[in-house]
Protein backbone atom coordinates (compact mmCIF):
# COMPACT_ATOMS: atom_id res chain seq x y z
CA UNK A 1 0.00 0.00 0.00
CA UNK A 2 2.53 2.22 0.67
CA UNK A 3 4.72 1.81 -2.24
CA UNK A 4 1.33 2.33 -4.27
CA UNK A 5 0.85 5.99 -2.62
CA UNK A 6 4.91 6.84 -3.66
CA UNK A 7 4.21 6.26 -7.00
CA UNK A 8 0.84 8.09 -7.05
CA UNK A 9 2.87 10.97 -5.43
CA UNK A 10 5.63 10.70 -8.18
CA UNK A 11 3.01 10.75 -10.90
CA UNK A 12 1.61 14.08 -9.40
CA UNK A 13 4.20 15.88 -9.32
CA UNK A 14 5.60 15.13 -12.68
CA UNK A 15 2.30 16.24 -13.97
CA UNK A 16 2.36 19.62 -11.57
CA UNK A 17 6.08 20.13 -13.21
CA UNK A 18 5.02 19.27 -17.25
CA UNK A 19 1.81 21.89 -16.04
CA UNK A 20 4.41 24.46 -15.18
CA UNK A 21 6.65 23.96 -18.13
CA UNK A 22 4.19 24.41 -20.55
CA UNK A 23 2.76 26.83 -18.46
CA UNK A 24 5.74 28.97 -19.28
CA UNK A 25 6.28 28.02 -22.89
CA UNK A 26 2.43 29.07 -23.69
CA UNK A 27 3.73 32.81 -22.29
CA UNK A 28 3.17 35.00 -25.56
CA UNK A 29 6.67 35.44 -27.77
CA UNK A 30 7.26 38.52 -29.35
CA UNK A 31 8.10 40.58 -26.10
CA UNK A 32 11.63 39.49 -26.22
CA UNK A 33 14.01 42.75 -25.63
CA UNK A 34 15.07 44.60 -28.97
CA UNK A 35 18.23 46.34 -28.91
CA UNK A 36 17.74 50.31 -28.38
CA UNK A 37 20.28 51.74 -31.30
CA UNK A 38 21.93 54.79 -30.90
CA UNK A 39 20.96 57.53 -33.68
CA UNK A 40 22.60 60.90 -34.78
CA UNK A 41 21.19 63.60 -32.03
CA UNK A 42 21.12 60.84 -29.09
CA UNK A 43 23.03 62.51 -25.64
CA UNK A 44 24.86 59.92 -23.73
CA UNK A 45 26.98 59.98 -20.39
CA UNK A 46 30.42 58.32 -20.71
CA UNK A 47 31.40 56.50 -17.25
CA UNK A 48 34.39 55.50 -16.78
CA UNK A 49 35.33 54.25 -13.54
CA UNK A 50 39.15 53.78 -13.33
CA UNK A 51 39.18 56.87 -14.73
CA UNK A 52 36.55 59.86 -13.31
CA UNK A 53 38.51 62.51 -15.32
CA UNK A 54 37.07 60.51 -18.47
CA UNK A 55 34.07 60.86 -17.66
CA UNK A 56 31.88 63.32 -19.90
CA UNK A 57 28.49 63.74 -21.34
CA UNK A 58 28.61 63.44 -25.51
CA UNK A 59 26.62 64.24 -28.35
CA UNK A 60 25.95 61.91 -31.09
CA UNK A 61 26.76 63.86 -34.56
CA UNK A 62 24.95 63.69 -37.67
CA UNK A 63 27.63 61.10 -39.11
CA UNK A 64 26.96 58.81 -36.14
CA UNK A 65 30.09 59.45 -34.36
CA UNK A 66 31.33 61.16 -31.24
CA UNK A 67 34.64 62.39 -30.24
CA UNK A 68 37.17 61.88 -27.07
CA UNK A 69 40.25 63.61 -26.76
CA UNK A 70 43.65 62.23 -27.75
CA UNK A 71 41.43 59.06 -28.96
CA UNK A 72 39.62 60.95 -31.65
CA UNK A 73 36.04 60.08 -33.36
CA UNK A 74 34.65 57.21 -32.94
CA UNK A 75 31.93 56.03 -34.69
CA UNK A 76 29.13 54.04 -32.94
CA UNK A 77 25.61 55.44 -34.56
CA UNK A 78 23.57 52.65 -35.35
CA UNK A 79 24.78 50.35 -32.55
CA UNK A 80 23.08 49.01 -28.70
CA UNK A 81 24.41 50.30 -26.31
CA UNK A 82 26.38 47.18 -25.40
CA UNK A 83 28.29 47.26 -28.85
CA UNK A 84 28.74 50.58 -28.20
CA UNK A 85 30.39 50.20 -24.69
CA UNK A 86 32.45 47.53 -26.47
CA UNK A 87 33.73 49.44 -28.70
CA UNK A 88 34.87 52.55 -27.09
CA UNK A 89 36.24 50.76 -24.51
CA UNK A 90 38.43 48.55 -27.22
CA UNK A 91 39.48 52.49 -28.58
CA UNK A 92 40.06 53.46 -24.94
CA UNK A 93 42.05 50.42 -24.00
CA UNK A 94 44.79 52.09 -26.55
CA UNK A 95 45.48 55.12 -24.64
CA UNK A 96 44.26 53.81 -21.46
CA UNK A 97 45.65 50.34 -20.33
CA UNK A 98 44.02 50.47 -16.85
CA UNK A 99 40.28 51.12 -18.13
CA UNK A 100 38.93 47.56 -17.31
CA UNK A 101 34.85 48.72 -17.40
CA UNK A 102 33.05 51.50 -18.98
CA UNK A 103 29.23 52.10 -19.18
CA UNK A 104 27.47 54.27 -21.21
CA UNK A 105 24.03 55.78 -20.43
CA UNK A 106 20.83 57.41 -22.43
CA UNK A 107 20.14 60.82 -21.71
CA UNK A 108 16.78 62.68 -21.51
CA UNK A 109 14.04 61.34 -23.31
CA UNK A 110 16.09 58.78 -25.04
CA UNK A 111 16.77 57.10 -21.17
CA UNK A 112 12.77 56.98 -20.79
CA UNK A 113 13.09 53.86 -23.43
CA UNK A 114 14.68 51.60 -21.00
CA UNK A 115 13.70 49.21 -18.23
CA UNK A 116 16.10 48.58 -15.69
CA UNK A 117 16.37 45.59 -13.71
CA UNK A 118 18.38 45.24 -11.02
CA UNK A 119 19.34 42.76 -8.00
CA UNK A 120 18.84 39.33 -7.69
CA UNK A 121 18.87 38.62 -11.21
CA UNK A 122 21.97 36.54 -13.47
CA UNK A 123 22.39 39.40 -15.48
CA UNK A 124 21.39 42.90 -14.11
CA UNK A 125 21.32 46.05 -16.41
CA UNK A 126 19.46 48.14 -18.96
CA UNK A 127 17.00 46.93 -21.25
CA UNK A 128 14.95 47.80 -24.35
CA UNK A 129 11.67 46.34 -25.58
CA UNK A 130 9.52 46.32 -28.54
CA UNK A 131 6.55 46.37 -26.51
CA UNK A 132 6.13 47.19 -22.37
CA UNK A 133 6.66 43.64 -20.99
CA UNK A 134 5.49 42.95 -17.90
CA UNK A 135 7.39 42.46 -14.41
CA UNK A 136 8.41 38.72 -15.23
CA UNK A 137 9.28 39.55 -18.92
CA UNK A 138 11.73 41.85 -18.11
CA UNK A 139 13.06 39.48 -15.19
CA UNK A 140 13.60 36.35 -17.49
CA UNK A 141 14.96 38.70 -20.74
CA UNK A 142 17.67 39.66 -17.89
CA UNK A 143 18.87 35.91 -17.52
CA UNK A 144 15.82 34.91 -14.45
CA UNK A 145 16.28 35.37 -10.61
CA UNK A 146 19.25 34.28 -8.79
CA UNK A 147 18.01 30.95 -6.31
CA UNK A 148 18.68 33.49 -3.50
CA UNK A 149 15.84 35.96 -4.70
CA UNK A 150 12.63 36.60 -2.88
CA UNK A 151 10.37 36.86 -5.49
CA UNK A 152 7.67 37.55 -3.10
CA UNK A 153 8.43 41.20 -2.63
CA UNK A 154 9.63 42.47 -6.39
CA UNK A 155 9.69 46.27 -6.11
CA UNK A 156 8.74 48.19 -9.16
CA UNK A 157 10.08 51.77 -8.85
CA UNK A 158 8.65 54.01 -11.67
CA UNK A 159 9.62 57.48 -11.50
CA UNK A 160 7.07 59.70 -13.70
CA UNK A 161 4.77 62.16 -12.97
CA UNK A 162 4.85 63.86 -9.65
CA UNK A 163 7.64 62.21 -7.15
CA UNK A 164 9.12 58.33 -7.14
CA UNK A 165 5.94 55.91 -7.47
CA UNK A 166 6.72 52.33 -5.47
CA UNK A 167 5.10 49.19 -6.43
CA UNK A 168 5.44 46.15 -4.85
CA UNK A 169 4.58 42.67 -6.88
CA UNK A 170 3.98 38.59 -5.36
CA UNK A 171 5.72 37.36 -8.16
CA UNK A 172 5.60 34.00 -6.35
CA UNK A 173 2.57 33.96 -5.99
CA UNK A 174 2.23 34.28 -9.91
CA UNK A 175 4.41 31.18 -11.10
CA UNK A 176 3.31 29.11 -8.39
CA UNK A 177 -0.17 29.58 -9.78
CA UNK A 178 0.89 29.97 -13.62
CA UNK A 179 -1.23 32.89 -14.04
CA UNK A 180 0.86 35.80 -15.09
CA UNK A 181 -2.05 38.25 -16.76
CA UNK A 182 -2.42 40.23 -13.66
CA UNK A 183 1.14 41.13 -13.26
CA UNK A 184 1.87 44.84 -13.72
CA UNK A 185 2.69 45.91 -17.04
CA UNK A 186 6.36 48.35 -17.24
CA UNK A 187 6.86 51.29 -18.99
CA UNK A 188 9.77 53.00 -20.28
CA UNK A 189 11.75 54.23 -17.56
CA UNK A 190 10.56 51.51 -14.86
CA UNK A 191 13.18 50.03 -12.50
CA UNK A 192 12.30 46.40 -11.45
CA UNK A 193 14.56 45.40 -8.45
CA UNK A 194 14.81 41.89 -6.85
CA UNK A 195 15.87 41.60 -3.57
CA UNK A 196 17.84 39.02 -1.51
CA UNK A 197 16.11 36.75 0.97
CA UNK A 198 18.25 37.80 3.87
CA UNK A 199 17.27 36.83 7.54
CA UNK A 200 18.18 39.63 9.92
CA UNK A 201 21.14 39.10 11.79
CA UNK A 202 22.66 41.17 15.06
CA UNK A 203 26.15 39.50 15.09
CA UNK A 204 29.28 41.26 13.82
CA UNK A 205 30.24 41.54 10.30
CA UNK A 206 26.41 42.43 9.42
CA UNK A 207 25.70 45.53 7.38
CA UNK A 208 23.35 48.11 9.56
CA UNK A 209 20.23 49.50 7.37
CA UNK A 210 19.22 52.12 8.88
CA UNK A 211 16.15 55.39 8.64
CA UNK A 212 13.70 55.96 5.93
CA UNK A 213 13.58 52.16 4.81
CA UNK A 214 10.93 49.44 5.25
CA UNK A 215 12.30 47.25 7.60
CA UNK A 216 15.66 49.00 9.22
CA UNK A 217 17.88 46.43 11.60
CA UNK A 218 21.46 44.81 11.14
CA UNK A 219 21.82 42.07 8.12
CA UNK A 220 24.09 39.54 6.70
CA UNK A 221 25.30 40.39 3.01
CA UNK A 222 26.74 37.05 1.71
CA UNK A 223 29.49 37.68 -1.45
CA UNK A 224 30.03 40.90 -2.72
CA UNK A 225 27.15 42.81 -2.07
CA UNK A 226 26.42 46.64 -3.14
CA UNK A 227 24.50 49.58 -2.06
CA UNK A 228 21.18 48.06 -3.86
CA UNK A 229 21.32 45.21 -2.12
CA UNK A 230 21.95 46.02 1.57
CA UNK A 231 18.87 48.63 1.00
CA UNK A 232 16.33 45.69 -0.89
CA UNK A 233 17.73 43.93 2.30
CA UNK A 234 15.98 45.80 4.56
CA UNK A 235 12.64 45.82 2.41
CA UNK A 236 13.55 48.92 -0.04
CA UNK A 237 13.22 52.59 0.15
CA UNK A 238 10.33 53.57 2.47
CA UNK A 239 8.03 56.52 0.59
CA UNK A 240 9.87 59.17 2.06
CA UNK A 241 13.37 58.46 1.38
CA UNK A 242 15.53 60.81 0.16
CA UNK A 243 17.16 58.76 -2.58
CA UNK A 244 19.69 61.30 -3.98
CA UNK A 245 21.27 61.75 -0.35
CA UNK A 246 22.32 58.01 1.45
CA UNK A 247 25.15 57.83 3.37
CA UNK A 248 27.54 54.66 3.95
CA UNK A 249 29.19 54.95 7.25
CA UNK A 250 32.75 53.31 7.00
CA UNK A 251 34.92 52.56 9.97
CA UNK A 252 38.69 52.90 9.00
CA UNK A 253 41.18 49.78 10.38
CA UNK A 254 42.48 53.45 12.53
CA UNK A 255 38.76 53.43 14.04
CA UNK A 256 38.05 56.87 12.41
CA UNK A 257 34.55 57.05 10.82
CA UNK A 258 34.51 57.86 6.71
CA UNK A 259 31.07 59.40 5.67
CA UNK A 260 30.06 58.72 2.06
CA UNK A 261 27.14 59.78 0.21
CA UNK A 262 25.51 58.59 -2.97
CA UNK A 263 22.85 59.76 -5.32
CA UNK A 264 20.89 56.18 -4.87
CA UNK A 265 18.37 57.66 -7.35
CA UNK A 266 20.04 58.54 -9.62
CA UNK A 267 21.65 54.87 -9.92
CA UNK A 268 18.17 53.65 -10.66
CA UNK A 269 17.64 55.63 -13.05
CA UNK A 270 20.69 55.73 -15.04
CA UNK A 271 22.75 52.79 -14.37
CA UNK A 272 25.50 54.92 -12.81
CA UNK A 273 27.18 51.99 -11.07
CA UNK A 274 29.74 55.18 -9.19
CA UNK A 275 26.67 55.25 -7.09
CA UNK A 276 26.02 51.55 -5.81
CA UNK A 277 29.46 50.95 -4.36
CA UNK A 278 30.58 47.93 -2.72
CA UNK A 279 29.27 47.52 0.80
CA UNK A 280 31.78 46.18 3.20
CA UNK A 281 30.77 44.05 6.51
CA UNK A 282 30.15 46.35 9.60
CA UNK A 283 29.08 49.11 7.61
CA UNK A 284 26.32 51.30 8.22
CA UNK A 285 23.94 52.37 5.30
CA UNK A 286 21.57 55.47 6.23
CA UNK A 287 18.76 56.31 4.00
CA UNK A 288 17.43 59.64 5.33
CA UNK A 289 13.84 61.14 5.05
CA UNK A 290 13.16 63.82 2.66
CA UNK A 291 13.12 67.37 3.84
CA UNK A 292 9.61 68.49 4.51
CA UNK A 293 7.77 71.55 6.16
CA UNK A 294 5.30 69.05 6.53
CA UNK A 295 6.65 66.41 7.98
CA UNK A 296 6.13 68.47 11.27
CA UNK A 297 2.45 68.01 10.98
CA UNK A 298 2.68 64.04 10.62
CA UNK A 299 4.52 63.60 14.08
CA UNK A 300 2.16 62.92 17.26
CA UNK A 301 4.53 64.83 19.29
CA UNK A 302 3.23 68.18 17.49
CA UNK A 303 -0.10 67.78 18.16
CA UNK A 304 0.30 66.70 21.62
CA UNK A 305 2.28 70.08 22.10
CA UNK A 306 -0.17 71.78 20.14
CA UNK A 307 -2.98 70.47 22.64
CA UNK A 308 -1.32 71.31 25.77
CA UNK A 309 -0.68 75.02 24.00
CA UNK A 310 -3.81 75.70 23.56
CA UNK A 311 -5.36 73.99 26.92
CA UNK A 312 -2.86 76.89 28.76
CA UNK A 313 -3.98 79.43 26.28
CA UNK A 314 -7.63 78.69 27.04
CA UNK A 315 -7.21 78.42 30.83
CA UNK A 316 -5.51 82.37 31.12
CA UNK A 317 -8.16 83.77 29.25
CA UNK A 318 -11.08 81.94 31.47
Amino acid sequence: MRGRMKGYMKTGLMLVAIWLVAAALSLPAGLGAQAIRLRPGDRIELTVPQRSELDRRLVIDEAGRVSLPIIGEIMIGGMSVDEAENVLLRSMRDIYPSVQVISINLLGEESRRMIYVHGEVEVPGKYGFGQNPNVWEAIREAGGATSTAALETVRIIRAGGEGQRTFIVDLQAAIESGNFDDLPVLEPGDAVIVSESTAIHAGTGSVRVVGAVAAPGPYVLSGEKTLVDAILAAGGAAGNADLKKVNVIRTMPDGAQLTLTFDFRRYLETGDIRHNPLILPDDTVHVPPEASGLSVFRDPRFWLAAVTAYAAVYAILQ
